[in-house]
């Protein structure tokens, strides 16, 4: 059962809901996979 205090625990859903935004946004960025040097000059 979570102890984790009602905001922190929003806190946290919120930051994992970004993470997830960030993931599906990149995923859209790249549909295919590029050379490794590419990657690297971002």
């Amino acid at each position: 059962f979570d102890i984790t205090p009602p905001e922190k625990k929003k806190k946290r859903e919120k930051k994992e809901k970004k993470v997830e935004e960030k993931k599906v946004e990149e995923e859209k960025k790249e549909p295919e996979p590029e050379p490794e040097k590419k990657k690297f000059d971002m």
